[in-house]
């Protein structure tokens, strides 16, 4: 339940992360709508070396991207370094600069125009294009989920928030700013979570090693070494000593065969129901795995409670 939770946890912050980075504000264009812009920049592009302005104008409409929707499919248009050539076009009117971001900008105006030319006779590049989306690696291609129409949404509100109180143009640094900390903050949980599920391992492993070996010891040495680390104040060692000295005491008693494999609860269920002696062993049990196992504070009343368990089980030394 813990790791699912993290992972989506991560999931979700990756999510906002890859929403954020897109850092369109998505201004909305049909096809004749981006044509005529573009045809407008590159009147506007033209005029800037004799008219500055025309290069300021440009810049200020220019803020974000554009989504270009045509024949049911939208296309995000990233205006970015348009937005660059109107600047450094503002800064150092040169007609390399200009030539050069009319060039693009033609180019993108070709290629608006050769989409929305319909080709004559499209069924034989329709039948092609099926046969390829239908092979098995195309299978996972889908169109956006209302998930990437959520974050789509979820970018747009950050964006205009951010540019209400800074400016527009301050949301992109801004933007990378708020990027990096949602990152950091996903590694910084990912590397928790992985740092406390080791630990927890290592923890377990512990336990396992620390396990005492109980080949050819009798009870009444368990209980030697158990009052003499109560005597120190080690009590939660002292009760796990005292547990093993019943369990050696009741295989001394033939109550069961020795086998080192058994787990506390295992010996547990080994002594019947009607015993007498299943109550105490199960006090005894409760104890250790609360104390040594768990988290309980181990403390001079528990040990009592055990050393007074080991005489009524039968450990009375002469």
């Amino acid at each position: 339940m813990r790791t699912a939770f993290m992972a989506r946890f991560c999931a979700l912050i990756f999510c906002l992360c890859a929403a954020l980075a897109l850092g369109a504000s998505g201004r909305s264009l049909s096809m004749p709508q981006y044509t005529s812009e573009l045809d407008r920049l590159s009147a506007l592009a033209a005029e800037a070396i004799d008219r500055p302005a025309a290069a300021s104008m440009a810049c200020e409409e220019l803020r974000g991207g554009w989504n270009v929707e045509s024949r049911g499919q939208v296309f995000d248009i990233d205006t970015a370094w348009m937005l660059d050539g109107f600047k450094k076009l503002k800064a150092k009117p040169d007609n390399a600069i200009r030539d050069q971001l009319l060039d693009r900008i033609m180019a993108l105006r070709s290629d608006a125009q050769a989409f929305e030319e319909q080709p004559p006779d499209s069924a034989a590049a329709r039948n092609a294009l099926k046969q390829i989306l239908g092979r098995r690696e195309f299978h996972q291609v889908r169109g956006p989920s209302r998930l990437d129409r959520l974050k789509f949404r979820i970018q747009l509100w950050i964006l205009r928030f951010l540019a209400r109180f800074f400016g527009s143009s301050s949301v992109p640094v801004i933007n990378r700013i708020v990027v990096w900390i949602l990152v950091s903050i996903a590694l910084l949980f990912a590397i928790f979570f992985v740092y406390r599920s080791i630990k927890q391992s290592a923890r377990v492993e512990s336990l396992m090693l620390e396990t005492p070996s109980r080949v050819a010891r009798n009870w009444r040495a368990w209980m030697e070494d158990s009052e003499a680390a109560g005597a120190k104040g080690l009590w939660r060692e002292a009760i796990h000593l005292g547990y093993w000295a019943a369990v050696s005491f009741l295989e001394e008693s033939g109550t069961w065969r020795p086998d080192q494999a058994r787990t506390p609860r295992e010996y547990l269920r080994l002594l019947p129901a009607e015993s007498e002696q299943r109550s105490t062993l199960a006090i005894l049990t409760g104890r250790l795995e609360r104390t040594w196992y768990g988290s309980e504070q181990a403390g001079p009343d528990g040990f009592s409670e055990t050393l007074a368990n080991l005489e009524k089980l039968g450990c009375r030394r002469p």
